[in-house]
């Protein structure tokens, strides 16, 4: 197992580490915003002019100081960076099968399941990478560039964004995985969930403007990611992460089965 999951992590090290460093430069260029703005006074004003259903989704970094810091944790194009990052990852095992390097591997007498065992691992370490050097370079931006006698944001605060955003994270690669299980190519198990994951985005942001979308925004995995609601301290926190985590336990049992049944 550690074999494998080595492998893989030297195969991803390259992205990973370009994607972290990149997910860092914004959060120290976020903080360095938000600073001037807290210098300007602009936080009063520019609260005014968000409108309420934008004050649930990325308008409400915009509220004051502490708040714009946290913004990239749930800043749409980060989310969803992140979130396609994990589908890439966890669409391995149907690359290996495209490649024929599943045949190399199970030559060795190994249980099929730790292909699927090591991509979850896999996952885990790569999108931890990621929140890593996200909240190390908020630490060091508030430190270096925080206007003195300004409230950061609380570390727990900042914590349960971090954890909201692995949660839905996993949630698509553990969908994927189980993709994987079917799939004999990697766009087969790749495509379909990365486009899913946008789609379900544009749902979710719409059911905020517009009521007959309401009704179905429970399906997308983003309805229970809730980013503005934890800077607010509203919302059920501890109902979508069991939401969240049904639904990739539910994805992850569906990959194992399916890949301990199939002609490989």
């Amino acid at each position: 197992m550690l074999t494998l999951v080595g492998r893989t992590l030297r195969r991803i090290a390259p992205m990973t580490a370009a994607l972290s460093a990149l997910l860092a430069a914004f959060q120290l260029a976020l903080v360095a915003v938000a600073a001037s703005y807290q210098r300007a006074g602009s936080f009063a004003f520019l609260s005014a002019l968000v409108p309420d259903f934008a004050k649930a989704h990325i308008g409400a970094g915009l509220t004051s100081f502490a708040a714009m810091t946290t913004t990239g944790y749930f800043e749409p194009m980060i989310v969803m960076l992140v979130a396609q990052y994990a589908i890439y990852v966890a669409a391995e095992p149907a690359a290996e099968i495209e490649t024929g390097l599943v045949d190399i591997v199970l030559a060795r007498p190994l249980p099929r399941h730790w292909l699927v065992s090591r991509s979850l691992i896999v996952i885990a370490v790569g999108t931890a990478a990621l929140m890593l050097a996200m909240a190390a370079a908020t630490a060091i931006g508030l430190r270096l560039l925080a206007p003195p006698r300004v409230p950061w944001p609380e570390p727990r605060v900042v914590l349960l964004l971090i954890v909201n955003l692995l949660m839905v994270t996993w949630c698509f690669a553990a969908a994927t995985l189980a993709a994987a299980g079917w799939a004999r190519r990697r766009v087969a198990a790749q495509a379909p969930i990365a486009v899913a994951a946008i789609a379900y985005y544009l749902l979710n942001f719409l059911a905020t403007m517009w009521a007959p979308a309401r009704s179905f925004a429970w399906l997308s995995p983003f309805h229970y990611f809730t980013g503005a609601a934890i800077i607010s301290g509203s919302g059920n926190l501890a109902f979508n992460l069991v939401v969240l985590g049904v639904a990739t336990a539910i994805a992850a049992g569906v990959a194992y089965w399916q890949f301990n049944r199939r002609d490989l």
